[in-house]
């Protein structure tokens, strides 16, 4: 069936959000969108927000909440058995995993309401042999359900409302994949109803089985696609990377900010409030290189604490090379350091005996900085030690290096959503595991006012050092926590607060230092592969799984003993008696025994170990 142009359409957007929040973004799509549509309808999994619902109540015709149950599927089921069809010839069912639009939706409409199909989408998955979630299950090809239309005989067909009614209860994603996702399109085409989408990627599916994904710029730019996916700039590089080779994110970031008019403050007002900035930031391969990178000037101020005899020397060094429209101000910890190397500066400059941590001596002049600079260059040295005794002058060089302030204004003028850089960290053992160490300082974190959403991984700068929009800089409150251990929290803390106040943090790097990073990161790599793949599990996620099986067996049998093992160890007869009782009795019996014969407490926890 084509549509007539006095056809009506009725919309049905799934909306969630943990939050209850409703970010500029959604607005922005479903006003887009109503244009096409006679009524539309709003369904929202969970709670909203006053602001929030008046934000959809002003897009929408109806808005209907419902307990966060069944995904955006079950949302779609509700709305439409809410909605008298018979007034409507097409329904369209979508959801906000969508950005956009990037061009009118004049030409997708148009385009699709000329050609004789029972049901459409914008994009189609290609299929596979199988699962990934379930080796039995096959994908045939269909319309992937976050943006797809029903019209005319379909639409009012028996079969069609049965189907929503007879919809099972869907607990999980791949429920939801598995009940309606794959099975809609070959349930109904089975039927004799012809479909079609509007994107085509049929030659593109050799390349990758989610163009839409692998390839945004392509379908927006040369295919007419009007959306493109959130996820691409939240998914890890290398789950689509087939094309173009981990820059899918990245080369769709740069389209939408270089070639369309569509606001990307949309986009990071949405991403910084929901997901880790690690995620983001990896996504979009946002390392900038500051050697090439244009000149400008600006306000500036810069702020070196020298804390290191060691050090002092290359950061004095660094501070006298400043150029003469940046503002400069030295902080010594003691007056024998101040003495012996503030004569290396010789540049004009304020120059003070501070006995703090430079986050400290950073905090309490931050807004006299933000008051009278557009920009600001933090540098210091005041570093975890190498191998416990060794002054990190890598680190402190590479920053020096990378956070050069006429090269970081020009790029932090050319990206509005940037707000502050720091440096890729150098990769000596103390410093390449940095990132995942995030998750170990998040009471830290938290108890210094960080409310920003962080994973297991995150951007971390050796020393905290930065250059920064001073409108970017949050404070917080600097405990003795924040910089104990070998990767204090202090050094994941600037760019939280940055991504707070709705600033994207990029690293910052001279192209000699990445080189010298990949080098050494690739044989680092390449020692690691060698432990653990076999001759039959070489490729990288088969070496994972295989990495993490070992481990979840290990962390699950390494306390445990068979009986055998147990009466042949060196144990005393209590010692076996009591593992006898622990085998035989429940848990909580076996503690209140425990209890009762004067041990307080559950017993022991297992001794330390330094998997842990």
């Amino acid at each position: 069936m084509r549509l007539a142009d006095d056809a009506k359409r009725l919309a049905i957007f799934a909306y969630y959000d943990r939050d209850g929040a409703v970010d500029g973004y959604v607005p922005y799509l479903l006003r887009a969108v109503r244009r096409f549509c006679a009524r539309q309808v709003v369904v929202v999994n969970g709670a909203l927000r006053d602001e929030g619902r008046r934000a959809l109540a002003a897009c929408a015709d109806e808005v209907i909440e419902r307990a966060n149950e069944g995904f955006d599927i079950t949302a779609y089921k509700e709305g439409f058995l809410s909605q008298d069809m018979s007034q409507f010839d097409e329904v369209l069912f979508y959801n906000q995993t969508i950005f956009g639009p990037v061009r009118p939706l004049d030409e997708m409409f148009g385009a699709m309401a000329a050609r004789d199909v029972d049901f459409w989408g914008l994009t189609r998955h290609k299929g596979a042999k199988a699962a990934s979630w379930n080796d039995q299950i096959p994908i045939p090809p269909h319309v992937q359900s976050f943006f797809f239309a029903v019209r005319g005989e379909m639409l009012h067909a028996p079969a069609f409302r049965a189907y929503w009614e007879q919809l099972p209860p869907i607990r999980g994603y791949w429920e939801a994949v598995e009940k309606h996702e794959i099975r809609f399109t070959k349930h109904f085409s089975d039927q004799g109803y012809a479909w079609d989408v509007y994107v085509d990627t049929a030659d593109l599916e050799i390349y990758n089985d989610y163009p839409l994904m692998g390839m945004p710029v392509t379908l927006l730019k040369e295919r007419g696609c009007p959306f493109c996916k959130r996820k691409n700039f939240i998914t890890a590089r290398h789950t689509y990377s087939t094309v173009p080779q981990g820059r899918a994110g990245a080369a769709l970031y740069e389209y939408l900010r270089s070639e369309t008019e569509y606001p990307e403050r949309l986009i990071f007002e949405n991403l910084l409030r929901t997901e880790p900035l690690a995620d983001v930031v990896q996504a979009l391969g946002l390392c900038r290189m500051t050697d090439s990178a244009p000149q400008a000037s600006a306000p500036t101020a810069a702020l070196v604490c020298v804390t290191s005899k060691a050090l002092a020397p290359l950061l004095c060094r660094a501070a006298d090379a400043l150029p003469d429209f940046v503002y400069c101000e030295m902080a010594y910890a003691s007056e024998a350091l101040q003495s012996a190397f503030d004569p290396l500066v010789r540049r004009a400059h304020t120059a003070c005996v501070e006995g703090k941590r430079p986050a400290a001596v950073l905090m309490e002049r931050l807004a006299r900085y933000q008051k009278e600079f557009s920009y600001l260059l933090f540098l210091n040295d005041d570093l975890a030690p190498l191998l416990r005794e060794f002054a990190d002058a890598t680190s402190v060089l590479r920053a020096v290096e990378a956070l050069e302030p006429a090269r970081c204004i020009g790029v932090l003028s050319r990206e509005p959503a940037l707000g502050m850089l720091v440096p890729v960290p150098s990769t000596h053992q103390e410093t390449v595991t940095m990132a995942v160490n995030l998750r170990a300082n998040s009471e830290t974190l938290r108890a210094a006012g960080v409310t920003a959403p962080f994973g297991d991984t995150g951007l971390a700068s050796r020393g905290g050092m930065f250059f920064a929009r001073t409108e970017a800089l949050g404070a917080a409150p600097l405990a003795d926590a924040l910089f104990d251990g070998l990767y204090p929290a202090w050094e994941y803390l600037p760019m939280l607060l940055a991504q707070q106040r709705g600033w994207l943090t990029a690293y910052a790097a001279r192209t000699q230092h990445v080189q010298d990073v990949w080098f050494d990161e690739t044989e680092m790599m390449r020692d690691i592969e060698s432990l653990w793949m076999t001759p039959n599990k070489s490729r990288y996620d088969q070496i994972l799984f295989r990495m993490k099986a070992i481990l979840d067996f290990y962390h699950e049998r390494r306390y445990q003993m068979t009986l055998e093992q147990a009466f042949h160890a060196d144990l005393t007869f209590k010692q076996k008696a009591w593992i006898c009782l622990q085998i035989l009795l429940k848990p909580e019996t076996f503690e209140k025994l425990h209890r009762r014969f004067g041990h307080a407490g559950p017993p022991a926890a297992p001794p330390h170990d330094d998997l842990d």
